[in-house]
């Protein structure tokens, strides 16, 4: 599995040293990343983790449940996202890894990113759109969603918060998976 620090890691060594940080911090949820950092002073337990399959594959594992969490909660929607796009079109999609600067690949070229909130104010956090096209999850305090929109980003170009009301602007944009399609169409017309 490759060295760092120093030692070799293998599957039962990743192992014993999650299970040392879930029993001497008395954890009841698998440790996060920054958990894994604090506890052994440095990358290494982290860095093993996420490139041997990721949290969720070691919680499964380890029979540990994953700790509520803004990541894990925005994961849960980008999974929904990607099923609703098979669903919808048909189209390949790719998840992305953390930090990359869109959520998820679409049909190989669209590039999505997706955002949930309650309250249905959303934080894109650059005014500079990464991604073609936002997918927003509006959700009520039941964590039900109330509507999807699909807005391509030029749209919110230069804004990091947008608000979406009962009645709304972007109301135009609800369940607009055919959006997609055009992208993937003009896509392939660039390609030849």
């Amino acid at each position: 599995m490759g060295y760092t620090h120093g030692e070799k890691w293998t599957d039962e060594l990743i192992e014993e040293r999650i299970m040392n940080i879930v029993n001497k911090q008395e954890l009841t949820t698998f440790p996060t990343h920054s958990q894994m950092v604090s506890f052994y002073g440095n990358r290494g337990l982290a860095v093993k983790v996420s490139k041997t399959g990721g949290t969720r594959k070691w919680a499964k594992r380890l029979s540990l449940p994953l700790k509520s969490c803004e990541s894990e909660f925005g994961n849960d929607y980008e999974l929904l996202a990607i099923r609703l796009i098979k669903e919808n079109l048909g189209f390949h999609c790719l998840k992305t890894k953390p930090r990359y600067p869109y959520d998820i690949l679409v049909d190989d070229n669209i590039k999505i990113d997706n955002c949930n909130a309650y309250a249905n104010s959303f934080n894109l956090e650059k005014t500079e759109p990464t991604c073609d096209i936002y997918i927003l999850f509006c959700l009520n305090l039941d964590s039900q969603i109330t509507k999807t929109l699909i807005i391509p980003s030029c749209v919110l170009s230069g804004q990091t918060q947008v608000g979406v009301g009962s009645v709304s602007k972007y109301d135009k944009y609800i369940d607009n998976w055919i959006l997609l399609k055009q992208y993937s169409e003009f896509y392939k017309r660039l390609i030849g």
